[in-house]
């Protein structure tokens, strides 16, 4: 690739002019080139827990090998699977327009992407809603599916949820993969709590993606751990105007597995 560098009238230049001209011509690709590509990462080390969606459709010219992130988790002795609503907005075909599966979705499997031989498979959406359209903005609100689980052959750590109230300035992290990675270890972004609107999470950046695309679904965790978003969309703060990075809160999910077991 041509650069500007090369269009420069170093002929007029003395020779010792133009050996400086090289070592930093040189220096500066050095630079750029150890620069691109380079991926920031935290360096907190979380057991397994995260998981990539294979999502097969009763049409299979929508099947999705690797779509998303996705997690375990684990309440009174219950394990169920968890990924973010509004993927479906974006894989879905246009005869599906409730939040309903029954009809297009033959089989909705997780997997670790690094041990693809490894699996999750789901067995019931269970806030499925008839009544529910995918159009509709308020998707974002509570973003967030949970299946039951069918089998789960997978060496995967089902999370606990945090019950506790987050601390402005606490480190966060999010464990998953982007949607450029096609293997390799989890991967941990590093994040600092600014506050909370309604059920969605304000985070201010530390270590994260350059692009933040195919996080969608992925566990937030605290550092030790436990569970405390759902990788979701970016909200405007109202006091500052800028957006932010902003998972979904498990507040709601949790009210809803609680409430299911109640209704049992």
């Amino acid at each position: 690739m041509k650069g500007k560098f090369l269009h420069w009238p170093i002929v007029y230049c003395k020779f010792g002019d133009i050996m400086k001209f090289n070592f930093f011509f040189a220096i500066s690709i050095l630079l750029t080139t150890g620069c691109f590509g380079q991926e920031f990462s935290s360096k907190k080390v979380f057991k397994e827990i995260a998981l990539v969606n294979r999502i097969e459709f009763i049409n299979a010219k929508y099947d999705q090998p690797k779509f998303s992130c996705g997690f375990l988790i684990k309440y009174n002795n219950e394990t169920f699977a968890v990924t973010a609503k509004h993927i479906l907005k974006i894989i879905k075909p246009e005869s599906m327009t409730t939040l309903s599966l029954e009809s297009d979705i033959k089989n909705w499997i997780l997997y670790p992407l690094n041990n693809k031989s490894e699996s999750v498979i789901c067995d019931k959406l269970l806030n499925e809603d008839k009544s529910e359209l995918l159009e509709n903005k308020s998707t974002y609100d509570n973003d967030w599916l949970v299946f039951s689980i069918k089998q789960n052959s997978s060496s995967i750590i089902p999370l606990e949820i945090r019950n506790t109230p987050l601390i402005q300035g606490e480190k966060l992290y999010v464990v998953g993969w982007t949607r450029t990675m096609e293997n390799g270890p989890q991967r941990v972004y590093e994040f600092e709590y600014y506050k909370t609107i309604s059920n969605r999470i304000l985070l201010k950046d530390i270590l994260v993606p350059e692009k933040f695309g195919g996080l969608s679904g992925a566990p937030l965790v605290d550092e030790n751990g436990l569970l405390v978003g759902i990788v979701s969309n970016g909200t405007v703060d109202p006091d500052s105007n800028k957006k932010f990075f902003s998972p979904c809160s498990v507040t709601n999910l949790l009210t809803f597995i609680e409430n299911r077991k109640h209704d049992k």
